[in-house]
C-alpha cells in the first residue's frame, strides 16, 4: 500500500503545484513520500517548490478537542469493521525521540525544506 500511496501522493504534489503553491505538505506517514514528491515535482519542473514534510505525528492527547469539534472522532464502523480508538497504531511513540530524528534524517536527505513536528506541544 506504501508504493500505490506515494504514487498519489506525487500526483498531488504535482497537481498542487500546477495551481500555484509555492509549498506542498501532504499529511501522511508514507516511507520515501519526501524523495518521490522532490523527483516529480522536478520532473514536471517545478524544482522552486517547497516541500514541508510532517516528519514526526505524534499519538497525543492534544487531538481530542480539535476532533471533537470537528465531529471526527473515531466511531464504531459499519459492517463489523473495527475502528481503533486513537491514531496510537500509526503515529509515532512520543517517549521514542530516536525515532523522530531518525525520521528527520531521512526526511532532510530526500528533500524536505521544512520539517514539520505535531503536535508542538
Amino acid at each position: 500500500m506504501n508504493d500505490e500511496t506515494v504514487h498519489y501522493l506525487c500526483k498531488q504534489a504535482v497537481s498542487q503545484a500546477e495551481a500555484g503553491a509555492d509549498c506542498v505538505s501532504c499529511s501522511d506517514m508514507m516511507d520515501g513520500r519526501v524523495g518521490a514528491m522532490r523527483s516529480a515535482l522536478d520532473c514536471a519542473g517545478f524544482a522552486d517548490v517547497s516541500i514541508m514534510s510532517y516528519t514526526a505525528k505524534y499519538a497525543s492527547a492534544f487531538y481530542g478537542p480539535f476532533r471533537e469539534a470537528l465531529a471526527s472522532a473515531p466511531v464504531e464502523g459499519k459492517g463489523g469493521r473495527i475502528i481503533p480508538p486513537n491514531k496510537k497504531t500509526y503515529q509515532q511513540d512520543p517517549a521514542n525521540y530516536r525515532e523522530a530524528l531518525r525520521e528527520a534524517r531521512l526526511d532532510e536527505q530526500e528533500g524536505a525544506d521544512i520539517m514539520m513536528v505535531k503536535p508542538a506541544g
